[in-house]
């Protein structure tokens, strides 16, 4: 740990100054100043190869924490689990370089807290003011490649002359030299952070940004004295892990500048990226910042993390479906108090019915799309992390208040039948009833391309719901003179979507949230699904 030498007290890293300061007296000190800290017995100086630190191990999940500290309390940042950590002296690799922390705590809090404002259906406990304090900042290690492309290349290319009467192709053979070079491409090299939040997370800007102000704006030659007030993750992945990473983007972008390149671009050539020979040196080490939250219900963990450079938020956002049901409730009272004072036509209870069935089935396909492009190499972007049952409940007003207008313009006007009157309602009823089919079968195809996180629920949800809805359908076809046919079906087919929309949100939450984490037996990768 560090310690200040004019009072003995401990010292900080100061994120708006940049500097480390004293918590007692308040002085500052440049975060290379080495004599500050307190090396153990056998520790080496800040010119080694390796530094020397303590190391926290969460039992239950193997989670390992770095701190210049010599004791950690609370919850474990990545099962969230009240746990006592065990402890150890470790040496890790001494990285090339850090960017430090230009976010604070609380613009890390402010961050958060707009994100969850932005969710209406949030769990309360993520509001929590208390629970938002819990943010942590971890230094998370970043492998740095870079990566260069020096080869000749020769191929047969055709191009055409167009003339006012004639046009004339040419047949030309093309050589060239590949020379061009990547820095800095990164990927994190911890097993702790996964994957697809990592890259969510990105980018970190290595250089300078002129338009932008940082009070981080770039990379620092490494120094312990980043550390303090914070904790950092070991480097447990290899370097040789993400090589294929780092040549997938270069390579693709390399040929893509080739292909689009104006000298060549008109014999509309084709280089095959994953045939360019990648050379590179040895790997550099980063330290990136990250602001990190977990919130753990039963046997699942969500978890939030904020660009400590930049402020880019990353968040898995489950729905609490109480907070969902009460809104939804609220909106449909409204309504029927305000339908009360209008004589609508049964048929119109019977055609929303088979309009919100619909809406059902666009939910699901939703979800089982999200699955399947996050399976997807190089998009984990595509996780929802939010969800938007704010667009159901204006589908609802949208069809309730045009059902309202329609019918008090047909008081109004007498005349005015066209839309009003049951045969249109028929119509209707069928146009949706055909668009319903098409998303039932887009459903069925996306889930069938889905390897992981598929459950039952993804087809009988829109089969049951498609089947209801030509439930309705048949009962406007056949105009049955008892309007209690009419009010049956529609609140039947209802209480199916709100069924249908439990199993949405329940599996919704699977999505936005991932099982507990097992890291003793777990190195690289993504271990999102479950």
């Amino acid at each position: 740990m560090a310690n200040c030498p004019g009072c003995g007290g401990a010292v900080r890293f100061d994120i708006e100054e940049q500097k480390l300061k004293c918590t007692a007296c308040g002085n500052l000190y440049s975060p290379y100043e080495n004599d500050l800290f307190i090396k153990q017995e056998g520790g080496s100086s800040g010119n080694s190869q390796t530094y020397e630190t303590t190391a926290f191990i969460c039992p239950q999940c193997g989670g390992e924490l770095c701190s210049s500290e010599h004791d950690l309390s609370g919850n474990c940042a990545f099962c969230g689990t009240p746990v006592v950590f065990e402890s150890k002296q470790v040496r890790h690799r001494r990285p090339e370089f850090i960017i430090p922390f230009g976010i604070t705590k609380e613009e890390c809090k402010d961050i958060y807290a707009e994100k969850v404002k932005n969710n209406p259906y949030a769990p309360k406990e993520l509001r929590d003011p208390e629970y938002i304090d819990g943010f942590r900042g971890i230094y998370v290690p970043y492998w740095v490649y870079d990566v260069r492309y020096d080869e000749k290349f020769s191929k047969t290319g055709t191009r055409k002359e167009t003339h006012r009467n004639y046009d004339d192709v040419y047949t030309d053979e093309i050589n060239g030299q590949i020379d061009c070079e990547f820095s800095q491409i990164m990927h994190d090299a911890s097993s702790v952070l996964q994957d697809d939040l990592s890259e969510k997370v990105e980018p970190y800007e290595a250089v300078k940004n002129k338009e932008t102000e940082r009070r981080s704006p770039d990379f620092k030659e490494f120094s312990e004295g980043y550390f303090p007030g914070f904790y950092a993750e070991p480097a447990d992945v290899s370097e040789e892990t993400y090589m294929e990473y780092a040549k997938k983007i270069t390579s693709e972008k390399t040929s893509s500048y080739l292909e689009e390149h104006p000298k060549l671009k008109k014999y509309n050539l084709k280089f095959d990226s994953k045939k360019l020979e990648m050379k590179t040196d040895r790997a550099k080490l980063a330290m990136m910042p990250v602001w990190f939250l977990s919130y753990r219900k039963n046997n699942r963990v969500a978890y939030a993390a904020v660009n400590g450079q930049t402020g880019r938020i990353v968040s898995d956002m489950p729905v609490d479906f109480r907070v969902f049901a009460k809104r939804f409730g609220i909106v449909a009272a409204v309504f029927f108090v305000l339908l009360m004072f209008l004589t609508i036509l049964p048929a119109s209870v019977t055609l929303l019915s088979v309009v919100m069935a619909f809406i059902v089935t666009c939910y699901c396909f939703d979800d089982v799309y999200s699955l399947g492009e996050r399976e997807k190499d190089g998009v984990p972007d595509r996780l929802r992390d939010t969800f938007n049952g704010g667009f159901t409940i204006v589908i609802f007003i949208f069809v309730m208040v045009a059902a309202v207008i329609l019918k008090a313009v047909s008081i109004a006007d007498r005349d005015f039948v066209t839309i009003a009157d049951g045969p249109a309602y028929k119509f209707f009823a069928i146009i949706f009833d055909i668009a319903h089919l098409v998303g039932l079968i887009m459903v069925l195809c996306s889930f069938f391309d889905v390897k992981k996180d598929r459950t039952p629920a993804y087809i009988i949800c829109p089969t049951v719901n498609f089947l209801a809805a030509l439930a309705g359908t048949a009962v406007l076809l056949f105009a049955p003179a008892n309007d209690v046919w009419y009010y049956l079906t529609g609140i039947g087919i209802l209480f199916i979507e709100m069924i249908s929309f439990f199993f949405i949100i329940k599996n919704h939450n699977r999505i936005a949230t991932r099982p507990l984490p097992q890291f003793s037996v777990h190195k690289g990768g993504d271990d999102s699904a479950g």
